[in-house]
């Protein structure tokens, strides 16, 4: 991530660095745990697969380079014992580049750093980085994530997936060294979800799903994803888009309304871990964000957005 953004976008947050636990025993929370999956979420939106599967990008579909930053406050009231918010307070940022092609490979560089407060008056403090290299044939996918709690780290996680011949994935990690996971059947990376995403609402599907391996739990799982997509959103609907995501570079970009249900990969009947609702544009953008967990919900909305040159292919 440039250090442009870094300055410009998160420096105000730089006296709250960190992910607050619960005293004292120093173990994040469940909340805070729920909170924590927004590292990939909120910054990569990352969406589904559906009927058969592809680990590669959508024929046809160009992710765009671009850098954004969105702020995150607490959304409705959702969910929950006694049906209210579990938290009483968020207030952050959270900042992302995206870069490359299909060619070189889609690198995304993320930051959030966030302020949370329950009810009982506790302050947990939310400091996110992470980043990401995908190869353009989904065959590769680096990873490095890293969490704090106080400015103790809670999660620093170092390592790459590889898809195998059967489709499978292989997870070696570099840190924690040694560390090894490997996931069968069809799993995909972030950049040729979104893609193949775009791809499924261009033809007017309203269904998307997969199962995803993004690095954002260090490595460790994957989930299972279904995505519904609304119709697009013309006219008087784009009232609904922040001022920051209006204007000639998105104007003409067709988008649509599109809810996420994150499942953790177990057999039998689940609830969703969270679902994510946002406006997902054809060329991979997204905006207008909220995040609705069992008993607290978060919405990120747009307060920057600039697109980044495209980079050819030169092979």
């Amino acid at each position: 991530m440039s250090l442009a953004l870094n300055s410009k976008v998160l420096s105000p947050m730089s006296a709250r660095s960190g992910l607050v636990v619960d005293a004292p025993s120093g173990r994040l929370s469940g909340r805070a745990r729920h909170a924590s999956r927004l590292v990939l979420a909120a910054g990569l939106a990352v969406p589904a697969l559906a009927g058969p599967t592809t680990a590669t990008p959508g024929a046809g579909v160009e992710l765009q380079p671009h850098r954004i930053a969105y702020e995150v406050s607490l959304g409705p009231r959702s969910g929950g014992a006694g049906g209210g918010n579990a938290f009483s307070s968020a207030q952050g940022l959270i900042a992302l580049e995206f870069t490359g092609n299909a060619c070189d490979g889609f690198a995304t560089n993320f930051r959030q750093a966030m302020t949370l407060a329950d009810s009982d008056g506790m302050i947990r403090n939310l400091d996110f980085k992470v980043n990401l290299w995908e190869e353009g044939a989904g065959k590769r996918f680096r990873f490095t994530v890293h969490n704090q709690i106080n400015g103790q780290t809670t999660r620093n996680a170092d390592g790459e997936a590889r898809r195998v011949q059967d489709g499978s994935v292989s997870v070696a990690m570099n840190r924690p060294k040694g560390k090894k996971g490997d996931f069968d059947g069809s799993i995909s990376f972030p950049s040729a979800m979104m893609s193949n995403l775009v791809q499924a609402a261009l033809k007017g599907e309203r269904r998307f799903d997969a199962r995803l391996f993004d690095g954002a739990e260090g490595g460790e799982k994957i989930f299972d994803t279904i995505a519904t997509i609304g119709a697009k959103i013309e006219g008087e609907k784009n009232a609904r888009l922040e001022p920051a995501m209006r204007g000639d570079k998105l104007d003409a970009i067709p988008r649509w309304p599109i809810s996420i249900a994150y499942y953790d990969n177990t057999p039998g009947d689940r609830l969703p871990v969270y679902t994510m609702r946002s406006v997902t544009f054809a060329n991979g953008v997204v905006s207008d964000l909220l995040f609705e967990f069992a008993d607290f919900s978060l919405a990120a909305k747009a307060v920057r957005y600039e697109a980044l040159p495209a980079e050819p292919c030169k092979k």
